[in-house]
C-alpha cells in the first residue's frame, strides 16, 4: 500500500456549498481514519471567489468536529484539472465544463454521484487500497455496464434556497462520501 493515494478535486459552480462540503468532508474523514494520504482540493466554474463556505455547511462540519473557516472559495484552472486524478463535479454540467475545458481529463472525471455509483461495480478490496489513479481507470471501465441512468447524477445547488434544499443535499453528499470512503480506507 502506497502513502500517498492520489489526489481528488471537486467542482461546482461558486465553490461556497457542494464542493468545499465534499473536499473537507472527505479530508476530515481520511484524517479521522488515519488512511492514507488522499490531496484534496475544490475549485468553481463560476466561484464567488474569496468568499467563505457557507454557513449552513460551515456548521455541519463543525458538528463533527471539522473546522473549514479557512477555507476560501477559488476559481477551476486548466492545471488544477490537469494535476487532478479524479475530478469529481456536482453536476454533469460541470463535468461537461471541465473535459470542454481540459478533454484529456475525459476519463478522470465524473459527476461524484455518477462515481460512487461506478465504484458500486467492483467491490473495495480487503487489504490494500488503490491508488487514485487506477480507482479512476476502473470507474471508466464500468461506464455504461454499472447501470442506472445519469440524469439523476446531479446534486441540486442549494445556494440562495431553503434550509431543506441544503440539508437534502448534505444528506446526498455525506452517503456520497461514505460510499468513496469504503474505497479509500484499508479494511
Amino acid at each position: 500500500m502506497t502513502d500517498d493515494l492520489g489526489s481528488i478535486l471537486f467542482v461546482c459552480t461558486g465553490n461556497v456549498c457542494r464542493s468545499p462540503y465534499l473536499e473537507w468532508g472527505l479530508r476530515g474523514a481520511l484524517v479521522s481514519t488515519g488512511s492514507p494520504v488522499v490531496h484534496v482540493a475544490s475549485a468553481g466554474v463560476a466561484p464567488l471567489a474569496g468568499h467563505p463556505m457557507s454557513r449552513f455547511f460551515l456548521e455541519r462540519l463543525g458538528s463533527r468536529g471539522i473546522d473549514a473557516s479557512e477555507f476560501r472559495a477559488r476559481a477551476l484552472n486548466e492545471r488544477q484539472i490537469d494535476q487532478a486524478d479524479i475530478v469529481l463535479t456536482a453536476t454533469r454540467a460541470h463535468r461537461q465544463f471541465v473535459v470542454r475545458r481540459l478533454t484529456s481529463a475525459a476519463t478522470r472525471t465524473f459527476t461524484v454521484l455518477q462515481f460512487a455509483r461506478l465504484l458500486r461495480a467492483f467491490p473495495a478490496p480487503p487489504g490494500g487500497v488503490p491508488d487514485l489513479p487506477t480507482l479512476a481507470a476502473r470507474a471508466h471501465a464500468a461506464r455504461g455496464s454499472a447501470g442506472a441512468s445519469t440524469e439523476h447524477d446531479d446534486i441540486r445547488d442549494p445556494w440562495r434556497r431553503s434550509r431543506r434544499v441544503h440539508l437534502k443535499a448534505a444528506r446526498q453528499m455525506d452517503e456520497v462520501l461514505e460510499e468513496i470512503l469504503e474505497h479509500l480506507i484499508p479494511r
